[in-house]
C-alpha cells in the first residue's frame, strides 16, 4: 500500500524535519532545469530498466520514499511497484508541473 499525497502535504512533512527520499522520475534536463530542494534524479527509464534497489539502500537506507513526476501517472506507478517490494512509498499526485511552492529550486 502506498500514499497519494499533495504537494502541500509533502511542504509539510519537510517543514516538520521528516526524513525522506525525494525522488525526480522526470528527465535529468527537466531535473537540472527544476525540481524539490534535496531531491534525487532517478529518469523513471532507469526505474523501468530495473535499477537495483539496492544502490538506494546502500546510499539512503530504507527510509520513505516520496515519488514525483510531471503528471503523476509515473510517480504513482513507482510508489506501487517499491511499496509491492517492502518499502514505505508515497506518491505525489498533482505532478510537478503546478508546483511554485517554497521548496521549488530553478536554475
Amino acid at each position: 500500500m502506498f500514499a497519494v499525497i499533495s504537494f502541500y502535504q509533502l511542504e509539510q512533512m519537510l517543514d516538520q524535519g521528516r526524513r525522506l527520499l525525494l525522488i525526480d522520475l522526470r528527465s535529468e534536463a527537466d531535473y537540472e532545469e527544476s525540481h524539490l530542494a534535496g531531491a534525487i534524479s532517478i529518469p523513471y527509464y532507469v526505474l523501468e530498466e530495473g535499477m537495483p534497489e539496492e544502490a538506494i539502500l546502500e546510499t539512503y537506507g530504507k527510509i520513505p520514499l516520496v515519488f514525483y513526476c510531471e503528471h503523476g501517472g509515473k510517480s504513482m506507478r513507482a510508489a506501487r511497484d517499491f511499496a509491492g517490494r517492502g518499502w514505505q512509498t508515497a506518491s505525489v499526485g498533482s505532478g510537478f508541473q503546478y508546483y511554485r511552492g517554497k521548496y521549488l529550486v530553478s536554475s
